[in-house]
């Protein structure tokens, strides 16, 4: 059967458009998606992510945008069956999402610790139950060392729904100390025990260190002392030295 020379011009002028404005679309896609990419990877490195997450996510918002790209150089070729095409897509990125969805949320997760940072590698932070040092922080799990050498392996979908408590976040922390004196002697101020910890060594200025009566019997009236400062160990020793030689009428040990 000879073929209609107009069927034939009507299909090739069809298909000739649909070309052209499919090559638009690829080179608008590209474009964008190196855009795109650009500034995800700008925006990430001014909040000093770390290096392989901004390489990572700049990726992926390149490869998001090619994507749609293809979608759209589907729809005007397929045109009508488009719709069949992108629900079949949908059906099978609901299944592998639903069997995937545990590890798919410690990979997001992963992702928002790294980019956020609660924590650093090197905090102590203690989280379900576990304290330790964080070692290392992957895309799925983030790994402790707890204080007698054990491992312990978190997954990063943990710190999307319970409490983390950073315990090295900021670089002091507060120490406590009991000073005990006779109940006959005059009433200490924080001032009195500012002046005694002045010049101790180790003991942060800001804030500065306060003092609370906690009891009073027998014939002892009991305060607290308390003070901030990087090495909590030393800066305890120096402050009770420093807290005898003001007070050497009283009992002072740490709280």
């Amino acid at each position: 059967m000879p073929l209609d020379p107009e069927t034939v011009r009507a299909n090739l002028l069809d298909y000739g458009g649909r070309t052209f404005w499919a090559l638009l679309v690829a080179i608008a896609a590209l474009l964008v998606a190196r855009v795109v990419r650009a500034a995800t990877m700008r925006s990430l490195a001014r909040n000093r992510a770390q290096a392989n997450v901004t390489i990572l996510l700049g990726n992926l918002a390149q490869v998001t945008v090619i994507v749609l790209g293809i979608l759209g150089i589907l729809a005007i070729y397929t045109q009508g069956a488009f719709g069949w095409i992108l629900t079949s897509f949908s059906v099978v990125g609901l299944v592998i999402g639903l069997s995937l969805q545990d590890i798919l949320k410690n990979f997001f997760a992963g992702i928002w610790v790294l980019v956020e940072r609660p924590f650093r590698i090197g905090d102590t932070i203690e989280v379900t139950g576990y304290t330790g040092s964080v070692e290392e922080i992957s895309f799925r799990t983030t790994q402790l060392r707890t204080a007698d050498g054990r491992e312990v392996i978190v997954p990063n979908g943990t710190f999307m729904t319970s409490a983390v408590v950073n315990l090295t976040r900021f670089p002091t922390r507060r120490v406590g100390a009991w000073l005990v004196l006779p109940g006959d002697s005059s009433a200490i101020s924080a001032e009195d025990v500012r002046g005694a910890l002045a010049k101790t060594k180790g003991i942060a200025p800001d804030p500065p260190a306060q003092v609370e009566l906690r009891s009073v019997g027998d014939g002892k009236a009991q305060y607290l002392v308390t003070f901030w400062a990087d090495d909590q160990t030393a800066a305890l020793t120096r402050a009770l030295e420093a807290l005898r030689a003001r007070f050497p009428q009283g009992e002072v040990h740490g709280g």
